[in-house]
């Protein structure tokens, strides 16, 4: 149980400022950083120490520019500023952080915060950066015009913490400032700001030969396309052979068991149910893997941000914004996140039509459906095709995505006009290999955990499913030389709720193994893989074929292949279109406050979804007959 707080610190301040970086020192937690806006969307909470031992809990609140103007409860500012309302009557400190490159905008925060009449800490972060450009901080002649106390800190400065614990110590101390300062914030920032203008000049330089690249009309395009191209098509090339080893390990444990235990109900359920399950979709974490890293880099090195710029046009053509591009990108990690992140973009109609596209961008949870079905039915092709494939999948989410807008935009009415972006552009940046590898831990963790307890109960689950006779379940025609256990399988509960299904889903080339496992997939998209793997391993004679080669051989009772090409291609359809996801539903409803547009959401992707899947099927199957 935590300590009773004695004390609590509310960081704020503009976005990409190193609040989160901050959090993280005070905290030891693990919370996203980043250099864009909508980064850290809602409050969060952690505790630490002070130095005499009391609790000190730490607030992370969503970047803001101003307070003023705070009236929309659902923007950043909103949520700021009922938490700073909340914070009055109790002890606490106001801790302002500020980037010291960007201190002259700042200030103007830092008036509104001092008419508050709180407690007020300015934290002057990215000060090793300051120094590196040839320029000096005047802290003391800050902290005398401001009538507050300033710090100035460095992220990468041993004794961090203590520092910041003893700033926040003495302020909490003191209270608030006696008297509010007036002062010119731009004049201010010039005085205590002193510039090497040679060094800052061969700096801006720099930065100003990578922008005329990179922002520029037709080569800014077209590398941030190839760009886009590199980082998916790696998803499949890096991560390719750490996941044929982990699959190569996971059959081997497999036969293990079996020799050991010898058949039986144990060994079906630990093979054909956990193994078979939660292993096969383990076999994707390098994937996820590398798709967070190379995300997080994009982001850390100060391009996305410039990208934002770059597809502004594109993105407001289709009734977008440039605001809409990170909550976009984000979401090929996971969609939530992706949907609180929304809450940067100012115009409602179109942060509206934002959340109600997201669904559509292929987030990280479909990773092991693609890997699969382009290992069971492309395998033969080369490398450079599949990362083909791989890559079509992605932009097939990002068109569908963009056409959905257009659509929608007869639906969606956008209140008032939309703004011109304004954003700020973050200089750029080496990222460190430490954070970056911290983050793959984290990530390869989180998956792991996720694959231990979700996805493993899930599937313990779906084996008991198959392995309980259904009424009626008799009548069932099974292949001929079937085991007992494929007989009880075809005969089971789950088979005949997937088996009921099959009128309706045939036309698109679904048999009641799919259809289990786009039931259960609505749980977690992982586990339409896992289920398959259950599936298949409970039906497959050979334990040693990976669960690819077993979708690929499957046959009917007739003897035919239960599946080809077509059946693939309208699956991949059907996964990219489909909103199967109940954490993504719970975000929209959440963001929306809205069940009608939740079941709208619902509505129009399994429709869509669905439709286009036969198509493609039936088009498919005629054109490969």
């Amino acid at each position: 149980m935590s300590a009773e707080v004695a004390l609590t610190v509310a960081l704020v301040g503009r976005p990409n400022a190193g609040k989160s970086t901050l959090f993280n020192a005070l905290t030891g937690g693990t919370v996203k950083v980043g250099n864009f806006p909508g980064i850290t969307v809602e409050a969060v909470t952690g505790q630490t120490t002070l130095e005499d031992g009391r609790a000190l809990r730490v607030v992370d609140l969503p970047g803001v520019y101003s307070l003023v103007g705070a009236g929309d409860p659902d923007s950043d500012e909103g949520h700021a500023l009922r938490s700073l309302d909340a914070l009055k009557g109790s002890p606490h400190v106001l801790a302002q952080v500020v980037d010291a490159t960007q201190l002259a905008p700042a200030l103007r925060l830092t008036k509104e915060l001092l008419a508050r009449g709180q407690p007020l800490l300015l934290i002057v972060t990215q000060h090793d950066l300051l120094v590196t450009q040839g320029s000096t901080l005047d802290v003391p002649g800050l902290s005398e015009a401001l009538g507050v106390q300033v710090v100035a800190v460095s992220a990468k400065e041993p004794g961090l913490r203590v520092k910041l614990l003893h700033a926040i110590a003495d302020v909490a101390r003191l209270g608030p400032s006696a008297a509010v300062r007036t002062f010119d914030d731009a004049a201010l920032a010039a005085r205590v700001v002193r510039h090497d203008g040679g060094l800052k000049d061969r700096l801006r330089a720099r930065t100003e030969r990578l922008d005329a690249v990179l922002l520029h009309p037709l080569l800014g395009p077209l590398v941030f396309l190839g760009l886009m191209t590199v980082l998916f098509a790696s998803v499949f090339f890096v991560a390719e052979p750490v996941s044929a080893a982990i699959d190569a390990g996971t059959r081997f444990l497999a036969q293990h068991l079996e020799a050991t235990l010898g058949p039986g109900r144990l060994t079906s359920l630990l093979v054909d149910g956990v193994l078979g399950g939660a292993g096969t979709v383990l076999i994707f974490l390098p994937q996820i893997v590398v798709l967070t890293v190379v995300l997080e880099l994009i982001e850390a090195s100060g391009y996305l941000a410039r990208c934002t710029f770059l597809v502004d046009r594109l993105l407001r053509f289709v009734g977008l914004g440039g605001r809409s591009f990170v909550p976009l990108l984000t979401a090929h990690a996971c969609a939530v996140p992706a949907i609180q992140a929304t809450r940067i973009i100012r115009e409602p109609g179109q942060r509206l039509r934002t959340i109600l596209v997201l669904p559509l961008m292929t987030c990280s949870a479909r990773i092991p459906t693609y890997g699969l079905l382009i290992a069971a039915f492309f395998g033969a092709r080369s490398a450079w095709f599949k990362s083909a494939a791989f890559v079509a999948l992605y932009v097939g989410g990002i068109l569908a995505a963009f056409g959905a807008s257009l659509v929608l935009g007869s639906r969606v009415k956008r209140a008032g006009a939309s703004k011109p972006l304004v954003l700020e552009l973050p200089h750029y940046r080496r990222p460190q290999a430490r954070v970056m590898a911290r983050l793959a831990w984290r990530t390869a963790s989180r998956f792991v955990k996720d694959v231990g307890s979700v996805i493993v109960v899930a599937s313990v689950v779906l084996w008991t499913l198959l392995n309980v006779p259904s009424p009626g379940g008799g009548d069932v025609v099974v292949p001929e030389g079937s085991s007992e256990k494929v007989v009880a399988m075809h005969r089971s509960l789950a088979a005949s709720v997937g088996r009921a299904l099959e009128p309706l889903t045939q036309p698109a080339g679904f048999d009641w193994r799919i259809n289990v496992g786009l039931i259960g997939s609505f749980g977690a998209r992982e586990l339409m893989v896992g289920t398959l793997g259950v599936i298949f391993g409970i039906e497959g004679e050979d334990a040693e074929a990976p669960l690819a080669e077993r979708l690929r051989e499957t046959k009917t009772a007739s003897g035919a292949p239960a599946y080809g090409v077509p059946t693939a291609l309208s699956l991949m359809v059907f996964f990219i279109i489909a909103c199967q996801c109940m954490s993504t539903l719970a975000a929209v409803r959440r963001e929306t406050r809205s069940w009608r547009w939740t079941g709208f959401v619902v509505a129009y992707t399994y429709g869509l979804a669905y439709g286009l899947a036969v198509l493609v099927f039936q088009l498919g199957s005629r054109l490969l007959a």
